[in-house]
């Protein structure tokens, strides 16, 4: 037995050993390769044709998906660049989104002439007249959006906006689809059905609601509403956004839920938007370049994202500015801590390209 032991545990046979484990090793890693982390951010394709410099910063970053139409690249087929992403980076399951409201907010206007976008508003003025006519034809706007958006290979529509407008004075107000709370819901909930109906994942936005007189682009915001009212008018229209596991919040600040903070950086916000609704889909704050967002101090925005990653959001949008340079946004974007990009690692399926 004991010259068994001894043989087993001789030198080449220990040599041996770990040349079989570093083979099976190499093996392993050849057939199972390490998936590399996706960062919870969503990007924009600043210039087009990419440099090369611009194709080894997304490979090294590796988003989660990219906003298009901001900025317009004239000529720009989306089926094309998707493909060319696919190579820069190595994956087939990052997502397509884009802002598509209708009226003022239609990018689709840049890659299909004369799509024909009414505003929200547009369902709410008929629905005055003709309630269950409005939310048809809101509906079966969705369907058509929807089918056109997957034609161009998108993925996940930042609509509807859910929030009733404040009234004749609210900022953009054809925007809104009412300042009526349950019309507006219900003009939402038809709309996101159509979008989903037509091939692509619907985003309420911008929870609980921030319609005021003032930009949020150029403006802080600051809704003083009352927990009741915000429950009545901010949560009650976005119920439907736990369908589709996509939800767009907005940046302001709640006195009720939060006094001192914007409500991305708030994790009592997010501890609010989460029971109110209930939700456990993807959060994502609206563009952290605002000047809601705490200013318009774009040098703080790799603080920002992770800020609002800590507080609870679960991917944000930094909306680098258009000239900055690959490595500049790299050194934001490595702000954003590991365990945050860890803890993405589990939602990454909540939202999923669809054949």
């Amino acid at each position: 037995m004991k010259q068994q032991l001894t043989r087993l545990f001789s030198f080449k046979n220990i040599i041996r050993l770990a040349l079989a484990c570093l083979i099976i090793f190499g093996a392993y890693k050849t057939f199972f390769p390490h998936k590399k982390d996706i960062m919870p951010v969503v990007l924009l394709i600043n210039r087009y044709p990419m440099t090369p410099e611009d194709k080894q910063f997304l490979k090294n970053i590796n988003p989660y998906g990219f906003l298009l139409s901001i900025p317009i690249h004239p000529g720009l087929k989306l089926p094309d660049l998707k493909k060319e992403l696919e190579e820069v980076l190595g994956r087939k399951d990052f997502l397509f989104f884009i802002d598509q409201e209708g009226g003022a907010v239609n990018r689709i206007r840049h890659f299909v002439d004369g799509f024909d976008a009414p505003a929200p508003e547009t369902f709410g003025k008929l629905a005055e007249k003709n309630f269950d006519e409005a939310v048809r034809q809101a509906y079966e706007y969705g369907v058509r959006t929807g089918k056109t958006l997957k034609d161009l290979t998108i993925d996940v529509v930042f609509a509807p906006l859910a929030e009733p407008s404040a009234g004749p004075k609210t900022h953009r107000k054809s925007r809104y689809f009412s300042q009526n709370p349950e019309t507006a819901k219900a003009l939402a909930d038809a709309f996101a059905k159509g979008l989903d109906d037509g091939g692509v994942t619907p985003c309420y936005k911008h929870f609980p609601g921030a319609p005021t007189e003032t930009d949020p682009h150029q403006t802080q915001q600051e809704i003083t509403d009352s927990l009741d009212t915000l429950r009545a008018r901010g949560v009650k229209p976005f119920e439907e956004a736990a369908r589709w596991n996509c939800l767009m919040t907005a940046l302001a600040v709640y006195p009720a839920v939060d006094k001192d903070t914007t409500s991305i950086f708030s994790p009592a916000f997010y501890r609010f938007l989460r029971k109110e609704i209930p939700y456990q889909g993807l959060i994502i704050p609206d563009a952290l370049n605002m000047e809601a967002a705490e200013g318009a101090d774009i040098t703080t925005i790799g603080a920002r994202m992770n800020k609002a990653l800590e507080a609870g959001a679960d991917v944000v949008m930094p909306f680098f500015p258009f000239s900055s340079s690959p490595q500049w946004m790299e050194e934001q974007l490595r702000q954003i801590r590991t365990p945050q990009i860890k803890r993405f690692q589990k939602k990454v399926h909540l939202l999923k390209r669809r054949n």
